[in-house]
């Protein structure tokens, strides 16, 4: 497995870490071949912060991790409201991987 930005081996959680970054801001409809891929949480980032579009966020952000990403099952998620009045993403991703541990990754 490879880091996407310097082509360097890194570690199972590392890349995991990576592949629900890259899902997450995918907009989905932008990869040929592959259009479903992606999630919907670029169409709603621009938003105002409000209750209604954080709970359609982690919708996005749940929805699409559980159709790509294989590794790991989300068990909860929570986006920080600071870094959202800041004009920033900052997502806290509780997860269980498949192997059974418990696994924490911070995504911005």
């Amino acid at each position: 497995m490879t880091n996407d930005q310097t082509g360097r081996n890194i570690g199972l959680k590392e890349h995991i870490a990576q592949s629900i970054k890259n899902i997450l801001f995918t907009r989905i409809g932008s990869r040929l071949m592959r259009e479903d891929y992606g999630s919907l949480l670029p169409e709603l980032i621009d938003m105002p912060m409000t209750q209604t579009v954080i709970a359609l966020c982690h919708q996005a952000a749940v929805t699409a991790i559980a159709a790509w990403e294989p590794r790991i099952t989300v068990r909860s998620i929570h986006f920080d409201p600071t870094a959202a009045a800041n004009g920033q993403l900052a997502i806290t991703i509780v997860t269980t991987l498949t192997d059974g541990t418990e696994q924490t990754f911070q995504i911005q």
